[in-house]
């Protein structure tokens, strides 16, 4: 069980500030009850007003704003801080003055007297409030720490997560599973493969050296990886202590470590002369490597449970093994990834292209000038070069690469792997868009491999190695690495420990740079057998799509390499889809590509699936899978129901359905139109009915305030409490229905009417080349000059199907349209109405976080939406969007509590 020392101090904070709270509550109470009975025991309304004045200015710090500069000390402006325009103190400030003034001049009525003992009085009751709601956020975070405490769940700064589902609280469920899951891939762990080292080098002789620029290529890669290696064992010290900066930062970010080795690493690196020991140490074993293997002992693993249902299995390496794998893996990864990216800008690897015959080439030249430009082709090889080839493997040391598992809890990183899985939807249905219009067919193959990672073989991994050039003494000691012997934690330290003898060890970059070499052969055997065509790959996580019979080409060459390999397509995950005409025609060079039974029945058969979601042949769309979606909300409410505090019920609810749901939901995209986004939202709402029947229709807040009633009896909580940011007094309950909502609003069009503007702007950019022509003549007169062949000078312009018959390699338009296609939705801000404009000014001026500020711009478009939604009934409630001040609340306890990343125990 972990340690639960962190709690226990966090708690001992909270207690201390509750304590002084209390101090202040008993304080303020007392001068409360004096402000009012002397307010109360005059009959005069201007002295009323400046007993009350005089009694909040004081209570909030500010006394002297309530005096006149002749009432006061002389020296006294030397300590109090000017009042600035727009504030709080700038009201106290004026009605002082207007007091003043009220003693001679009758227009100042007892109406604005009245006016100002009523604003003044309302003051004095959002203080009380205040301090009630300070009480009643001391008393949640105390309740948290208490459930934390009991449950040994003291994980805060360990930095360990799965699939964005913080675990305080969470039941163990899965037991069945975990036990099922483990006989499976004890099989294919502690077993040999069948794969042949002959064959596998058989196969990438005749896969790289078909041509002689592919021979020249393989060259160039073999002497890069050789060179590299040779280098890296050659070098003296290989770690620094600002190396170790790095190599820790990566290592944490793998969720590798545990909990009790995530605080040592984190302890050690905060002194550098313990820095440097480790560093010193860490260069002694990497001199020696050849010598290097595991304790006879054996490693300890565990597995862990995913949102998902699925299991995995993590090692608990040393710490010191760990930093240095970490280093290793990384600086491999990175030399790799140089090298396939070489070889992928080479003569070697294929680029698709339009093949445009000399003589239309030179026709489009002579009339309008341009032979090349920038299209569609140009932009799909972009975004696979930069996106997919090689995603998961680091351009450098210092680069952050998301794990194939990231969900998207960090909403900071620049492109998470889950932005770029979402991409990739973005990207078939924009294509299944483009196909059908251009060309009358379009066909879809996703797939990925079963048990990737503990089934791939060290024969395939080493045979590939050695192929491009790692050298032998390297070869050596990634077999030991691979080669692990293992006991699972759960069978106690007298088990025995058993040898790995296939798969890859989870989390390790390492493990990373082994399976994408193998998978860089899959890449280039596709790009060889399609003549250019894309494999879109995350991992072992792979799609292609296009025609027919490209796929079927893509398809066989993917069968093939398994086979080799010893790899085993995942038919859970492997399916195909077909979509036969367009759906509107709008292209006026729309070729229909007929589809032969034979060549269909080369193709996996079964659904193409992502997250939550099904690609739909009828709807030509994807769709959400409403038994899915009910599977995990039973869960969730499981979940839920385990939970013993209010904030660990919080976190488990942004986890799943302010994040998982919405998530597995994708992001949405212009290809994926409103119906997209309003599928998305009513099944949300459909969860949050489904989970809450008995809630008079007000879902997941009526719940809580039911709950925080019977615990805490506080009662009249505006809906705006539980949205709202902590330093606001909030609970930071995610509202997934504002984004998607947000975004809604700048979708336009339909993708199909997308599509057809573009061509619209195609023809019309036709008839103006059409009209310079017939006035100016050619714009490349020279252009059949620089052919070799004789050709006659065209006279009449080309007509319109020759002038759009290369959409892909020469329309702008069409590019535009594309582009528009797989663009993310801004979030569209609501309006920034009076009301809250001087509710800013008063009340969030001096905050400088990136949630409410005084700065309207500067926010969000979450938190715009969210601080005008529920403005209105904080203002009521506390008298400002502020239900407390942030020094009156355990806002470091919290903010401590919520960077922690809790293991959802299965």
């Amino acid at each position: 069980m972990a340690s639960t020392a962190l709690p226990q101090t966090l708690r001992s904070i909270t207690n201390t500030k509750i304590k002084e709270l209390s101090k202040q509550r008993t304080i303020f109470e007392k001068r409360r009850a004096e402000i009012v009975q002397s307010a109360n025991a005059t009959s005069d309304l201007r002295a009323k007003a400046r007993i009350l004045l005089e009694g909040v200015t004081k209570l909030k710090g500010h006394a002297n704003d309530a005096f006149d500069k002749e009432d006061l000390d002389v020296d006294a402006e030397s300590f109090e801080t000017p009042v600035k325009d727009g504030t709080e103190r700038a009201v106290h400030a004026n009605i002082r003055r207007f007091l003043l003034q009220g003693k001679y001049d009758p227009s100042v009525s007892e109406s604005s007297l009245r006016e100002w003992i009523e604003s003044l009085e309302g003051e004095i009751v959002y203080m009380e409030r205040a301090h009630d709601h300070a009480s009643f956020y001391s008393a949640l975070v105390t309740e948290w720490l208490e459930e934390l405490e009991a449950s040994g769940a003291a994980s805060v700064l360990a930095g360990e997560e799965e699939q964005g589902v913080e675990d305080s609280g969470m039941e163990t469920v899965g037991r069945a599973e975990m036990h099922e899951q483990r006989k499976t891939w004890e099989d294919i762990v502690f077993s040999d493969s069948n794969v042949q080292a002959d064959a596998i080098r058989t196969y990438l002789d005749n896969l790289f050296t078909q041509t002689a620029l592919s021979q020249q290529a393989l060259k160039e890669l073999r002497e890069t990886i050789k060179s590299f290696a040779t280098s890296l064992a050659a070098e003296k010290t290989w770690i620094t202590v600002d190396d170790l900066s790095w190599i820790s930062g990566s290592l944490l970010r793998t969720d590798l470590l545990s909990k009790e080795k995530t605080v040592i690493l984190k302890e050690l690196m905060r002194n550098n002369a313990v820095a440097q020991e480790v560093a010193d140490v860490l260069n002694m074993r990497i001199a020696s490597l050849e010598s290097w293997s595991w304790p006879d002992e054996g490693i300890q693993v565990e597995m862990r449970r995913q949102l998902n249902g699925k299991y995995r299995v993590f090692m608990d390496e040393d710490l010191l093994d760990s930093l240095m794998f970490q280093y290793l893996g990384s600086k491999w990864a990175v030399a790799l990834r140089s090298a396939f990216v070489t070889f992928l800008g080479s003569r070697g690897w294929k680029k698709p292209r339009d093949h445009i015959p000399e003589h239309d080439r030179l026709r489009r030249s002579y009339f309008v000038g341009q032979a090349r430009a920038r299209g569609l082709n140009e932009e799909r090889q972009r975004v696979y070069a930069e996106d997919y080839f090689m995603s998961q493997l680091p351009s450098s040391v210092e680069t952050e690469v998301a794990s194939y598992d990231d969900n998207g809890e960090e909403a900071d990183r620049p492109k998470n792997a889950l932005e770029t899985k979402h991409s990739l939807l973005h990207l078939l249905l924009a294509e299944s868009i483009l196909h059908t219009t251009l060309h009358g067919q379009f066909t879809a193959v996703r797939s990925d491999f079963k048990w990737f990672g503990p089934s791939l073989p060290h024969t395939t991994m080493l045979t590939v190695l050695s192929y491009f050039g790692v050298p032998q003494e390297w070869l050596n000691f990634f077999r030991t690495f691979l080669e692990a012997p293992m006991k699972f934690v759960n069978d106690g330290p007298s088990a025995t420990a058993a040898v790995r003898k296939t798969g890859i060890p989870m989390s390790h970059t390492l493990s990373s740079a082994m399976g994408e070499a193998v998978l860089f052969c899959m890449d280039y055997a596709v790009n060889q057998s399609t003549d250019g065509a894309y494999l879109y790959r995350l991992h072992d996580d792979f799609w292609f799509w296009g025609q027919e019979s490209t796929c079927v080409k893509a398809w066989t060459a993917m069968t093939e390499f398994a086979n080799i390999m010893g790899l085993e397509f995942n038919e859970e995950k492997t399916g195909t889809v077909r979509w036969q005409g367009a759906c509107d025609k709008v292209s006026p060079i729309l070729t229909t590509t007929s589809v032969g039974s034979a060549e269909e029945d080369l193709l996996p058969t079964g659904d193409i699936r992502w997250g939550f979601l099904k690609l739909d042949s009828q709807e030509r769309r994807f769709i959400i899978d409403q038994d899915m979606v009910t599977e995990h909300t039973v869960e969730l409410q499981r979940q839920l129901s385990a939970c013993k505090s209010v904030f660990a019920w919080i976190q488990a609810w942004n986890s799943y359905f302010g994040r998982f749901f919405v998530n597995n939901f994708a992001k949405p995209a212009v290809c994926f139109g409103r119906e997209h986004i309003d599928m998305a939202v009513s099944t949300l709402s459909h969860i949050e009915h489904a989970l809450f029947p008995d809630s008079n229709g007000g879902g997941v807040t009526n719940s809580l305030r039911k709950t925080i009633a019977e615990r805490f009896n506080v009662h009249d909580i505006p809906d705006g409490l539980f949205y709202f940011p902590i330093e606001f007094g909030g609970l930071n309950l995610l509202n997934p229905y504002i984004p998607l909502l947000a975004m809604r609003e700048d979708i336009k069009q339909t993708p199909h009417r997308r599509i057809q503007k573009a061509f619209l702007d195609e023809e019309a950019a036709y008839l103006s080349a059409k009209e310079e022509f017939e006035q100016n003549g050619p714009k490349n007169p020279g252009a059949f000059l620089r052919s070799k062949r004789d050709f006659d000078l065209p006279t009449d312009f080309l007509s319109l199907e020759e002038y759009m018959k290369y959409a892909e390699s020469f329309s702008r338009p069409l590019l535009d349209a594309y582009l528009d296609l797989i663009r993310i939705p801004d979030e569209f801000d609501v309006n920034l109405t009076p009301a809250m404009r001087g509710t800013l000014t008063l009340s969030a001026a001096g905050n400088k976080t990136k949630t409410i500020s005084g700065n309207w711009p500067s926010m969000s478009p979450y938190w715009k939406w969210t601080a005008e939604l529920y403005r209105a009934g904080m203002v009521k409630r506390y008298g400002n969007l502020a239900a407390v001040n942030r020094e009156f609340m355990p806002v470091g306890v919290v903010e401590t509590l919520k960077e922690g990343k809790f293991r959802w125990q299965g």
